[in-house]
This record gives structure tokens, sequence and C-alpha cells, in this order.
């Protein structure tokens, strides 16, 4: 049997957990460069196989929560709109958001091909961004009639505005803790 991450784990003095988390470079976990290397360099020490990573991060962004009011429109393709309402942004990252409590006047989503148009309402460095988003998520969290999240993509998006989202992750992140932003192609 080959080197697992609870070897790792043990090696560097980390739960497993921690260690899964720097193997797969999870952007939301924030750890110190040290940190980072040592698992990294433990596991080359112990001959860990990389290639057995079960589950590789598939998130391509690093995200932060904000919990901000934000004013959403429901289009077709054609550009015909649904509905307009409003929402909760509960967290973002330059590649998509966290959208909670939903107030459409129609109380549903349609069948149809459609996206949804995000503006954020209530933070000033982010107050007049607009992104068009598709649903990559939708789940229902609880029994309360507002408990529906949706986990959308940015589909179109500014480069400008992305890149003034990466920057107000960067700047709500510890300084002890952030990693240089490198861009993405």
């Amino acid at each position: 049997m080959g080197v697992t991450q609870q070897d790792i784990a043990e090696k560097v003095g980390l739960s497993r957990t921690t260690v899964t988390k720097i193997l797969n470079r999870d952007p939301s976990y924030i750890t110190s460069e040290e940190t980072r290397n040592r698992v990294f360099q433990a596991a080359e020490e112990l001959g860990y196989n990389f290639k057995q990573i079960r589950r590789p991060f598939r998130r391509r962004y690093g995200r932060i929560k904000i919990n901000a009011e934000g004013n959403i429109v429901v289009v077709f393709k054609d550009g015909e709109v649904f509905d307009k309402g409003e929402a909760v942004i509960r967290n973002i990252s330059a590649g998509g958001a966290l959208i909670t409590d939903l107030k459409l006047p129609k109380g549903v989503l349609p069948l149809r091909k459609f996206s949804i148009i995000l503006r954020i309402k209530e933070l000033k460095d982010l107050e007049d961004l607009v992104g068009e988003c598709e649903i990559v998520r939708f789940t229902d969290i609880g029994e309360k009639e507002d408990s529906t999240q949706l986990g959308v993509r940015f589909v179109s998006i500014s480069d400008r505005d992305r890149l003034r989202i990466k920057e107000f992750i960067q700047s709500r992140i510890p300084e002890d803790n952030r990693t240089p932003m490198t861009p993405r192609h």
C-alpha cells in the first residue's frame, strides 16, 4: 500500500483534512506558504503518489464571504426578462457567487434556458459590478421558504471586473495569509 495523506499529516503534525486541502490546492483554505511547503516536501520525501488524489479541486478561484444585498434579473437567452427581484450574495469569487434569500415576484425560476444578471448593491468596492451568471448548483437547505441557495458561475463579466473581484478578495485576507495573484488564461 502506498503513502496516504494520513501518513503525511502525522509526519508534519497536521490533520488529514488540512493536508488534503493543501494537496488539492483549495483556494478557500488559507495557510502560510511555510506550511504548504512542509506538506509538499513531506509528501515527496515519503513517496506520495500525487496522481492518487481522488478528487482534484474543481474551484478555479478563491472566494470570500460577503453577505451583501443584490439585485437579480432572470432573463432568457433572447433577452426577454422573466422576473426581477432581490437576493443576498453570501460569497463571491472571480468565477461566481452563492446567492440565497431570493425574492422574486413570480416565486419560481423558468424551465426554459435562462441566465441571471447579478448586481451587488451594498459593497462600495463592487457596487457597479454587473455579471451575467448561469446556475451550477441548486440547493434547498431547509424547510423555510427562503432557504434556496444558487451557486452561480459568471458567464459574462469583463476582465476588469474579474480583476476587481480578485483584488477585493485579496484585500479581505489577512496580510500574512496572502498569496500573490497570478493571472489565469
